[in-house]
């Protein structure tokens, strides 16, 4: 067998699983061999921006509306 590292814990300790036609199974954390760690925070940052976007474009409607109503 070849000595691989788990992508997602680093753990060496790799199993063949008979339920999943012998692929390769980290011990430590359970994950099958070749899949990666998941990243979510990619889009938080855009969605983030957008947002804050939206509320400012939100105050300046109100704050012009206020105006307009006061004149």
């Amino acid at each position: 067998m070849i000595a691989s590292k788990c992508l997602v814990c680093g753990s060496s300790n790799l199993r063949a699983d008979r339920a999943l036609s012998g692929r390769l199974v980290c011990n430590s954390c359970g994950t099958p061999f070749g899949v990666g760690r998941r990243v979510t925070n990619k889009t938080s940052i855009y969605n983030n921006f957008s947002l804050n976007n939206k509320y400012i474009l939100f105050i300046c409607i109100l704050i012009l509306a206020f105006i307009l109503v006061v004149i």
